[in-house]
């Protein structure tokens, strides 16, 4: 059992050092970080995989193992690896979501431009109501409908805004493009409180907030019955209204 049990770590740890190798006249962060991305890529190395121990990494690389632990360190801060105290490190569980953060700091420092902000986002979200027009299954249309309900249903404003977020996310997910939904939430994020006290704004205009429901019907009618085109009009027109209103808002302050 004991001889069988060696054979075992060593065949473990020699599959381990084949992921990587001796790093050449490349610095060494770019280089420890290149080859850990690669078998992200070929899929040596999937979404909630752990990762070889510090030491075998370090010694297959030909680096010292506080190299390794700077370049994890940084994968960490992106979201891309998962540390947990004792157990290891881990590829993220979730490597389709792991834009978010990254971008969402990017977009932070950007936040003086609310207009243009919102605008990145509604070419984001057109191409969101095309694809989802293109993709959304029955199920899919049955958890929209059931949405439009809850927020035609609702006079309260901050469950109005929330649902009114759920839809937009549902659509979101609906078109299945990660890459989309990823730097779609990082902007979200970023101008959710303009976008909060646009709905604020428009709930105290009974006639604006009657238009706005009318665009979401409308925009899940079109999701529902595959017309992408319609899907595409519906959104920019809603997008429209969104901007209208948050440059109504700043000429009043």
């Amino acid at each position: 059992m004991q001889i069988a049990g060696t054979i075992f770590d060593i065949c473990s740890n020699t599959k381990e050092k084949i992921m990587f190798r001796e790093i050449g006249e490349e610095r060494t962060f770019n280089g420890i970080l290149k080859q850990i991305i690669e078998n992200i890529q070929k899929g040596t190395l999937k979404a909630g995989a752990a990762l070889p121990a510090e030491r075998v990494m370090a010694e297959a690389m030909g680096v010292s193992r506080s190299a390794v632990r700077e370049v994890l360190r940084a994968l960490e801060l992106l979201g891309i690896v998962e540390s947990v105290p004792g157990g290891g490190n881990y590829i993220t569980s979730d490597l389709d979501n792991w834009l978010i953060g990254p971008l969402s700091i990017l977009f932070q420092l950007n936040n003086s431009y609310p207009i243009q902000n919102q605008q990145l986002r509604a070419a984001l979200e057109r191409e969101c109501a095309v694809l989802a027009a293109k993709k959304c299954t029955p199920l899919d249309a049955a958890e929209l409908l059931i949405l439009l309900t809850r927020l035609d249903g609702s006079e309260d404003e901050k469950t109005r805004g929330d649902l009114d977020k759920e839809l937009h996310h549902k659509i979101a997910k609906i078109a299945d493009n990660p890459m989309l939904y990823s730097v779609l939430s990082a902007a979200d994020q970023l101008i959710e409180s303009s976008i909060f006290g646009t709905r604020d704004y428009i709930m105290l205009k009974n006639q604006s907030v009657k238009d706005v429901d009318d665009q979401h019907r409308r925009l899940v009618h079109a999701i529902i019955n595959g017309d992408a085109k319609e899907a595409e009009h519906c959104m920019s027109e809603h997008m429209q209204t969104i901007e209208k209103y948050m440059l109504e808002m700043q000429k009043e302050r």
